[in-house]
C-alpha cells in the first residue's frame, strides 16, 4: 500500500503543502548536490551554514558546517563532483564523491533536532537557495505521486 506520506500528499492541492509535508517527513530522502564548476569546500560550507541560520539558529547552523566541510575531504570540490545528504528521521548521513565517483571523504552522520527538515526547506521552502531546483522537484515529484 502506499506510505501515509504519499497518502497525505495526493489529498493536498498546494506545492507548498506538499514541500513542507515532504520536508517533514521522518521517511528516508536524499538531497544529491552536483556542482557544475569547481568551488571552494569552504565555500560550500558556509553558503549551506548561513542558509540554515534562521531555521535552526547559529549555534545548530555552525555545527552543520563545520560538519559538511569535515564530510568533504579535501578543501576544494571540482566539476561534478557531489555531495549527498540523506535524512530518515532527525539523523543525517552526508558523503562527497569527484567527478569520477571516488569518494573523496568518506560518509558521516549528525543527529540534530530539527535539521533534517531544515535542509530540505533551504531547497523547497518559500526562499529556496534554487527556485529551478524547486520546480523541478514539484514537477517530479506531482508526477511521481499522481501519475
Amino acid at each position: 500500500g502506499e506510505s501515509k506520506l504519499i497518502k497525505t500528499i495526493k489529498k493536498k492541492s498546494s506545492p507548498k503543502d506538499l514541500n513542507v509535508d515532504f520536508s517533514e517527513s521522518k521517511l528516508a530522502k536524499t538531497l544529491l548536490l552536483k556542482f557544475r564548476r569547481g568551488v571552494a569546500s569552504s565555500d560550500i560550507s558556509q553558503a549551506l551554514g548561513e542558509a540554515l541560520v534562521n531555521k535552526i539558529g547559529q549555534e545548530k547552523s555552525s555545527e552543520f558546517s563545520t560538519f559538511i566541510l569535515d564530510t568533504m575531504g579535501s578543501d576544494r570540490l571540482e566539476k561534478g563532483s557531489e555531495i549527498s545528504i540523506t535524512c530518515k528521521g532527525e539523523k543525517l548521513w552526508a558523503s562527497s564523491s569527484s567527478a569520477e565517483g571516488n569518494d573523496t571523504g568518506g560518509s558521516s552522520s549528525i543527529d540534530m533536532k530539527g535539521l533534517c527538515s531544515a535542509i530540505f526547506m533551504v531547497y523547497l521552502g518559500d526562499n529556496p537557495v534554487s527556485q529551478q531546483a524547486k520546480e523541478g522537484f514539484e514537477k517530479g515529484f506531482a508526477d511521481l505521486v499522481i501519475g
